[in-house]
């Protein structure tokens, strides 16, 4: 990522006190792009679209219902089951495919 476009999407508690809240809630709308709140030249909060909230509270839900399956081992399945049942979209997948291979690691062990 460059580090241009991060420095124009960070902007200082004291300056969203300031009014410009607003501004910043149009940039992310126009943009799609989250904005780091600093605090003390620290980041501290994000503020992110609606819609890409939504989608990271799906891909943890995913994520979590995918590691407890995991932990607990296969179970018999009492149907036929296709991954077309699980109903995910195109993104859920690849946003899970990245968590698994960051997990696992390259090769596909977590060691």
């Amino acid at each position: 990522m460059d580090l241009r476009h991060v420095f124009k999407c960070m902007i200082s508690v004291s300056e969203l006190g300031r009014g410009q809240a607003s501004k910043v809630i149009q940039a992310i709308e126009e943009t799609g792009n989250p904005y780091i709140i600093v605090k003390n030249n620290k980041p501290q909060a994000v503020i992110l679209s609606i819609d890409d909230y939504s989608d990271l509270l799906r891909a943890r839900e995913l994520l979590t219902s995918m590691q407890s399956y995991a932990s607990a081992g296969p179970a018999p399945l009492a149907e036929p089951f296709s991954m077309a049942d699980l109903a995910l979209s195109d993104a859920e997948v690849d946003i899970f495919l990245a968590d698994t291979e960051t997990y696992l690691g390259a090769d596909g062990n977590s060691d």
